[in-house]
């Protein structure tokens, strides 16, 4: 497989390979075998353009790429909004279809990104790995961060499967922490990219785990 880097942040277009299943398909335990099953949590969001719904917390608030882009243009620490700057930017460049969810209260923005459906096997999420290492090492040189990885898995199960890394972005002219989460799934012939930046080391494998393809 041929990876292909875009920008500070782009994670490439590596893709997830199913096993045949064409009905809706739940995320259900896949990111932790052992919870229990969570009932209905937050608000549920629909992507008209790709028949996918997801579940995020009620802060979180749809908006369009140039809204967005308008929020971050008006901030006065423009250096607090870099990890979110380039995934802005990187949402645009990508292939397909690109959606906005921002919580204001808590300065959280959640990017999703759809792209063409392809394959990737456990060695390819390797390689996703190393190149989420390099393009952080790009930024470390140029805004005085320092990147350390919190986890990072692949997981399968019948009808999807699941790359997440997380890293922790310490910024020392700021003095500030933000939390770089990705997920790549593929499931039902789709695709998705997911970017969460955070200020806090929040986990949303619950509502992640709540997205119907």
């Amino acid at each position: 497989m041929t990876f292909k880097k875009i920008g500070i942040f782009i994670l490439a277009f590596f893709y997830i390979s199913l096993q045949s299943c064409k009905d809706n398909v739940k995320l259900e335990n896949i990111l932790d075998e052992k919870q229990e099953q969570s009932p209905s949590i937050g608000t549920k969001h629909f992507l008209e353009e790709d028949g996918i719904q997801l579940q995020l917390p009620d802060n979180f608030k749809r908006l369009s790429l140039a809204k967005y882009s308008e929020i971050l243009n008006s901030k006065s620490n423009k250096n607090k909004q870099i990890l979110a700057r380039a995934e802005l930017q990187n949402s645009r460049s990508l292939n397909g279809n690109s959606y906005i969810f921002y919580n204001k209260a808590d300065e959280e923005t959640y990017f999703v990104n759809t792209i063409p459906f392809s394959e990737i096997e456990k060695e390819d999420a390797q390689k996703l790995l190393g190149i989420i290492r390099q393009n952080n090492k790009e930024v470390a040189k140029k805004h005085d961060v320092k990147f350390t990885k919190v986890t990072a898995k692949f997981k399968s199960i019948t009808g999807a499967q699941i790359f997440k890394a997380v890293f922790k972005a310490d910024f020392k002219k700021t003095k500030t922490v933000n939390y770089q989460h990705t997920y790549y799934i593929t499931s039902n012939d789709k695709s998705v990219l997911l970017k969460l930046i955070t200020p806090t080391e929040n986990s949303f494998d619950k509502y992640i785990e709540k997205m119907i393809f």
